[in-house]
């Protein structure tokens, strides 16, 4: 057999690298026409709910927008109203931050604990605002620490607001709500770029 390979090889004069090389072609053709006979997967199609009015909500009125109640899910961050519903796997039932829905998740995103949401108003005023430890203990600085509850929930709007549609405020009490003009849905904040004076302010 080897002596027959050898013949084989100075005739078509191919070196073992160029048999390897041939394998892998055919191996590749192969599973090229094996996959044309397979029927092509069909994506998901993504969860498509329309948008709500622009509106203030109370905590209560919240509540309803969980994903079982209604097929919107919302939840209040620093005040504000967030329509989720594109994030259904995140944030809908049985999602890993499924219990911020219809609730008000500042302290849980704040705080990094997605059970730390309350049933009743909850102002986070007692959300810590470190200083790092440094002036308790200097020698305990670290700059790679997590950041402060209260600069952690900043961060999170600042990302949902440019990601998911803004609803409304969230209100301790129905006569703070604000009236929107008739027929305003809510939707994505549009991303501006600053102007020349804004620049030259900062």
């Amino acid at each position: 057999m080897l002596y027959l390979y050898m013949n084989l090889a100075e005739i078509l004069e191919l070196s073992t690298t160029d048999y390897i090389l041939l394998a892998l072609l055919a191996i590749m053709v192969y599973r090229w026409f094996k996959r044309r006979n397979e029927p092509e997967i069909e994506m998901p199609k993504p969860v498509v709910v329309p948008p709500l009015p622009r509106q203030d909500m109370t905590l209560s009125e919240l509540r309803k927008y969980d994903g079982v109640h209604d097929e919107h899910i919302l939840f209040g961050l620093n005040g504000t109203i967030y329509d989720v519903s594109r994030g259904k796997s995140f944030y809908g039932p049985g999602g890993p931050y499924g219990t911020l829905a219809g609730r008000d998740a500042t302290r849980a995103l704040g705080t990094m604990d997605a059970k730390a949401v309350r049933d009743e108003w909850d102002d986070c005023t007692d959300l810590k605002l470190d200083e790092c430890n440094l002036l308790v203990k200097p020698e305990s600085f670290d700059f790679f620490q997590k950041p402060d509850e209260c600069e952690s929930a900043d961060e999170w709007g600042s990302s949902f607001k440019f990601k998911y549609p803004t609803v409304g405020r969230l209100v301790k009490d129905a006569s703070e709500k604000k009236t929107y003009a008739e027929g305003e849905m809510s939707k994505v904040q549009d991303w501006v770029l600053p102007s020349k004076e804004e620049k030259k302010a900062n």
